[in-house]
């Protein structure tokens, strides 16, 4: 039997979930081909912080990164309420602002200038006397600043954008994604476009097929902490002296109710096999300077090792200022950088469409032939061993 569709997508991450959601919405017939679960990898692994860009410009300066990003929180508050170019009504928002927590005479002014030449008002000074009570108890002294930038449930945020045609989303075998050109070709199925979304494979794919020629990428490697048994909800940068905070924490909700502080920024920014430990004592010496005054004496930890590929920055940035696709004949290779930048990826997957002149079949192909896939589950619910504080 043979199999047509108008686009074929491997790897149900959050670019090709958002690619594969928004083409289905226009009328392609899609299929999204997954050897894992959905949303697994760097995906679940996100803190779920739909990024303004305003943190990319705490050194002083706004730039291109902080520029390309700051388009993209009103596409996704659209998407949020049902009316943008896709409808994620049903993901679940954990907090309306990340926050800014800036130490007292800390590069405060300069940072309130800079960054409201690019983010307008979307940035807000908050009063002392708007402080939550669990700030005003945590003994932090400084200014906040309201970011505006929202923070998403990821596992809802995965649900939203594959439930709606999740009978086209089918798994394939670890063979079957090493060789997916010989997988389409044994089981007769033909796209007149194939879309690759899987992060770290991609590269290695492009080279099997010889499809690698002008192809770079760049490997940055995140120990990601994980804090059990949170104080308090919170969803801050602790602002540092570079354009890295030097934490970055969101807070989730394990199945037991239990509350986490997923932790980012400067305290994660090491090799992936380094001692847990390294993390745990970042983390530790960061919330003794800006929260002094919380006990943490009942908190457990781990470390969630990423290790993150995208496409190659062109520039004097740490990583690449917008997504980044690797066309071939065959195929386009795609790394969205950030979960902030899928809404761009897709529109630069739409652009080829349009050059290529692949218009919506608006038929939907049977693949029941495959077996469905599982969601991902989140990291701090997989944890088995977490270490006790140290001092």
């Amino acid at each position: 039997m043979k199999y047509s569709t108008d686009i074929a997508i491997f790897g149900a991450g959050i670019a090709g979930l958002w690619a594969f959601n928004r083409l289905k919405t226009m009328g392609y017939d899609v299929v999204l081909f997954e050897v894992e679960t959905i949303g697994g990898g760097q995906t679940i692994a996100s803190q779920g912080i739909i990024h303004s860009g305003m943190k990319f410009s705490l050194a002083g300066k706004v730039n291109k990164l902080a520029k390309s990003i700051s388009a993209m929180p009103e596409r996704w508050r659209a998407a949020l309420d049902g009316s943008g170019e896709i409808n994620l009504s049903a993901t679940k928002i954990n907090a309306t602002s990340q926050q800014l927590l800036i130490p007292k005479g800390f590069m405060g002014d300069l940072t309130n200038i800079i960054t409201r030449k690019t983010f307008g008002d979307s940035m807000q000074n908050l009063p002392a006397g708007k402080w939550s009570d669990n700030i005003k108890n945590s003994g932090f002294n400084g200014s906040i600043v309201n970011m505006g930038e929202l923070v998403l449930d990821v596992p809802s945020l995965i649900r939203s954008l594959s439930a709606p045609y999740k009978d086209s989303i089918r798994k394939i075998t670890k063979e079957q994604a090493a060789e997916p050109f010989k997988f389409l070709n044994d089981n007769n199925i033909t796209a007149k476009r194939i879309i690759f979304t899987s992060a770290g494979s991609n590269e290695k794919i492009a080279q099997n097929n010889a499809n690698d020629k002008g192809l770079k990428t760049q490997a940055r490697p995140l120990l990601q902490g994980i804090m059990k048994n949170a104080p308090f909800p919170l969803y801050a940068h602790l602002v540092g002296k570079t354009d890295k905070p030097v934490v970055s924490i969101t807070t989730h909700e394990m199945n037991d109710g239990t509350l986490v502080w997923y932790l980012g920024g400067g305290v994660a920014e090491r090799k992936a096999d380094s001692d847990p430990r390294e993390v745990y004592k970042a983390a530790q010496k960061a919330f003794a300077s800006y929260l002094p005054t919380i006990d943490f004496s009942d908190s457990k930890w781990a470390v969630l090792s990423i290790f993150r590929i995208e496409g190659k920055s062109n520039t004097d940035s740490w990583m690449p200022d917008t997504p980044t696709i690797h066309k071939t004949d065959e195929a386009l290779y795609c790394w969205p950088t950030k979960l902030t930048f899928a809404p761009m990826l897709c529109d630069m997957i739409l652009d080829d469409l349009e050059k290529a002149s692949i218009a919506p079949s608006n038929k939907t192909s049977d693949f029941s032939l495959l077996p469905e896939v599982e969601y991902a589950k989140t990291p701090w619910d997989s944890i088995k061993d977490w270490a006790t504080w140290t001092k």
